[in-house]
């Protein structure tokens, strides 16, 4: 549940700065960017009242993030040089979060929270 609620809050920035963005981005990269980030509001509430494919979803989500990130920021890093340190101050937190959730949900899911009733 607390993997729903840090997703769910997650999608809430998102949803919250997009009108900013609106108004003051200088290109659509930003603007799309927290519009696919804002799926994570409805997916974490899925997740928080139980919705098993909100979960399925949810993994999804994160998979495209992490590996869309592993191999995104390297390269935008080699072919624009100048904003290699900014872009990994923005997007690197956002990779080891998401990394991190990927890693909640699978522990979460594992055999060590399974309560077997004594027969």
């Amino acid at each position: 549940m607390s993997v729903g609620g840090a997703f769910a809050l997650m999608g809430f920035y998102s949803v919250y700065w997009l009108p900013y963005y609106f108004v003051s981005a200088k290109d659509m990269v930003q603007v799309l960017s927290h519009m696919v980030g804002a799926l994570a509001l409805p997916l974490g509430i899925g997740i928080v009242i139980g919705s098993a494919g909100a979960m399925v979803l949810t993994q999804i989500y994160l998979w495209l993030e992490v590996v869309f990130g592993c191999i995104g920021i390297p390269v935008i890093c080699y072919l624009f040089p100048a904003k290699a340190v900014h872009l990994i101050w923005r997007s690197g937190p956002d990779l080891v979060v998401s990394i991190i959730l990927l890693g909640l949900i699978y522990w979460s899911r594992s055999g060590r929270f399974r309560h077997e009733p004594d027969a």
